[in-house]
């Protein structure tokens, strides 16, 4: 006996509603766990701009980041202040910019004298693989540690006086808007030298 549309219709639309609440009865389920991993995620990313994470385990990050990393505050946004023995080791400012296909979104971490950065790291970038998103490979992340920062300081590619950043063959325009971001933050907030 053939069955009609009806039938098809009403199926469809159980199997539908049976399948989004098992994915929402996933999700709820996995919700804490998501939460962890991405409290994680940003704890790693914060000990990795101040170059604390060298090969941290899992359960060592947040150890650490509770141990060394409190939160400060710079021009109304909250930065992370590395603090050992009662002393502060440096910051680590969130910035925020556009790149070719997205945002890109991650921390720079600098000195307590705001004299030199401590490293870069991303947190979220949509860039092309292979070419963009290469922004995210550890030897281009390495290049922004130890950079000489003063007053006047803008960032650029090519060997300069006191350091030499490269650019991604390829990838012109992502290049360009991590200088673009990370020297809009150097200027608004670090360099001007407002962080409690």
């Amino acid at each position: 006996m053939k069955k009609g549309h009806i039938y098809t219709l009403v199926f469809m639309v159980v199997l539908s509603a049976v399948l989004v609440f098992a994915l929402a009865a996933a999700y709820e389920a996995f919700k804490p766990n998501i939460a962890a991993n991405q409290r994680l995620k940003e704890e790693r990313a914060v000990l990795y701009a101040f170059g604390l994470d060298q090969g941290l385990e899992d359960r060592e990050v947040h150890d650490t980041f509770t141990r060394l990393i409190k939160e400060g505050e710079a021009k109304g946004k909250q930065v992370y202040v590395y603090e050992e023995e009662g002393q502060v080791k440096g910051y680590a400012f969130p910035f925020e910019g556009a790149a070719l296909w997205g945002g890109l979104s991650g921390y720079l971490g600098v000195t307590a004298d705001l004299g030199q950065t401590t490293g870069l790291v991303f947190t979220k970038q949509n860039e092309t693989p292979g070419l963009g998103g290469r922004i995210d490979e550890t030897w281009y992340k390495e290049q922004f540690r130890g950079l000489p920062l003063h007053q006047d300081t803008t960032l650029r590619y090519g060997q300069q006086a006191d350091y030499q950043l490269d650019t991604i063959t390829g990838a012109t325009q992502t290049s360009a808007a991590v200088l673009r971001t990370v020297n809009q933050l150097l200027h608004d907030v670090i360099l001007a030298q407002e962080v409690k």
